[in-house]
């Protein structure tokens, strides 16, 4: 009977590498001068490599020399000058590991009959935190299973203020997340202690519970697993769910690098950010995603050359803070490095928030002055196939017209000083046209981004998903 059920359990387990995807080589189309990004996906952890090979077969080049490799969607980035010397024309890119072997095509030069399809032909699907769970939960309203669409206020709210299981330990606590309901299996994930939240699968009779999260790994955690989604077990009596605050909200989404704040039930206003920029040498900069509690105020912290103002613990080691500064000889605050950079991904792992106050008064410091511990914070992963609306055309924007150079979201924004508001109204179709297209964004009021940056931000996120660390990113 004990060798029957061990047979059952072993299947079982296995079932969800038996339903995954096959092995394969995504199609490359390179033109001189440009970096190849070649994308593969593998079934199953085991050694692999990738050939360059003409069109009979011939052997050309050794781009992957056989190693081991995790399971999962991989880019393999190169040099620009990688494939100099061979003429324009296709190739086959022959992706062998230990279960087999899968082709693409790679195009040098213009590919056969390219036509690239209309924005508008996209067609976006409804992608989830637990975007890429094998398994069904059989709820709804939790922060696992509420699409990331930030236009759908009912559902954000309801997901902000339903409770979350946490893991009961301290906040700068990681516990392992197993790969079988036994603590001698293999850790396959960290959870951060009393608040990150993790999706409860089932609640088994033998003291386990079998749950999915994104891994919180820093740079010194036991599991080295950056920003992963997995499903493991950990012990019933570590965790425990509770309540959050019914009065606020906060998301943050990697997609738009922006923070949206709610307030009894809706979208009260948006502030510029910058969730972690990741590299090779160091990938525990991406921020982790998840459903998060903040669970304490740090206040201001160095961080090298830099003064981190006012911060909020969310997740161990990641804090909610202003943009940093460094100190000038007088004693000044200097801002100038990293302020241009919000909106955009940029620092070691925290998220970053405008010191300046946007149209509705609130910054960092508003936050910090307001929003009290037991508020939820989530992290909105930035999937691949995720993609942000354009606003309508006729959406008003506003600029001044005697000498102004930025355009805005309000016309009381409280970058422009009072003798020049209120601001003239023209319309978002026109930005791109006439004495409009000079116009820069304020950064204050974090007005809708041009139609051509939205279109590049949407076309990474038709191929890629950014914020997923592959293994291996160069030669």
């Amino acid at each position: 009977m004990r060798r029957l059920f061990a047979f059952l359990l072993a299947l079982m387990l296995a079932l969800p590498a038996a339903l995954a995807e096959d092995a394969r080589v995504e199609d490359c189309y390179i033109s001189a001068g440009e970096t190849p990004e070649l994308r593969y996906y593998l079934p199953e952890t085991g050694t692999a490599s990738l050939t360059l090979t003409d069109q009979d077969g011939g052997r050309l080049r050794d781009i992957l020399s056989p190693r081991n490799l995790l399971r999962g969607r991989h880019i393999l980035k190169l040099d620009a000058d990688y494939f100099d010397g061979l003429a324009d024309g296709a190739y086959r890119l022959r992706l062998s590991w230990s279960g087999g072997e899968a082709e693409g095509t790679l195009y040098i030069g213009a590919a056969p009959d390219e036509t690239p399809a209309p924005e508008e032909a996209f067609e976006q699907p409804v992608i989830t935190p637990a975007y890429r769970s094998e398994r069904s939960c059989g709820h709804t309203g939790c922060y696992w299973c509420t699409p990331m669409d930030i236009a759908d206020e009912a559902a954000v709210w309801a997901m902000l203020t339903a409770p979350m299981t946490v893991v009961d330990a301290g906040q700068k606590e990681q516990v392992l997340l197993y790969a079988e309901p036994d603590a001698k299996s293999e850790a396959i994930a960290v959870v951060t202690g009393a608040s990150q939240g993790v999706h409860v699968l089932e609640e088994r009779g033998d003291g386990w519970t079998l749950v999915e999260t994104y891994s919180s790994s820093f740079h010194d955690s036991k599991v080295k697993k950056w920003n992963a989604f997995v499903t493991g077990y950990i012990q019933s009596s570590k965790l425990k769910k509770v309540q959050v605050n019914q009065e606020y909200g906060i998301v943050i989404d990697k997609l738009t690098q922006r923070l949206y704040l709610f307030h009894d039930g809706k979208l009260m206003t948006e502030l510029l950010c910058s969730t972690g920029l990741y590299n090779e040498r160091q990938p525990y900069n991406e921020t982790r995603s998840g459903e998060f509690m903040i669970i304490s105020r740090v206040g201001d912290f160095k961080s090298d050359n830099l003064v981190c103002g006012i911060g909020l613990r969310f997740n161990g080691g990641d804090l909610l803070h202003e943009v940093p500064h460094t100190v000038n000889a007088d004693g000044s605050k200097n801002y100038k490095n990293c302020e241009p950079k919000l909106g955009s991904r940029a620092s070691h792992g925290c998220i970053r928030v405008q010191r300046l106050r946007n149209a509705d008064g609130v910054n960092m410091r508003w936050i910090w002055d307001n929003i009290k511990t037991g508020t939820k914070l989530v992290v909105w992963e930035d999937y691949q196939g995720r993609q942000i609306t354009p606003p309508a055309g006729d959406t008003p924007v506003y600029y001044n017209p005697k000498g102004g150079s930025n355009y805005h979201r309000a016309e009381t924004c409280k970058g422009v000083k009072d003798q020049y508001l209120p601001l003239i109204a023209f319309i978002y179709s026109e930005l791109d046209s006439g004495d409009y297209a000079a116009l820069t964004p304020c950064p204050y009021c974090c007005p809708p981004r041009r139609k051509a940056e939205i279109a590049e931000i949407n076309a990474v996120h038709r191929q890629t998903s950014p914020g997923e660390i592959m293994s291996i990113t160069g030669k």
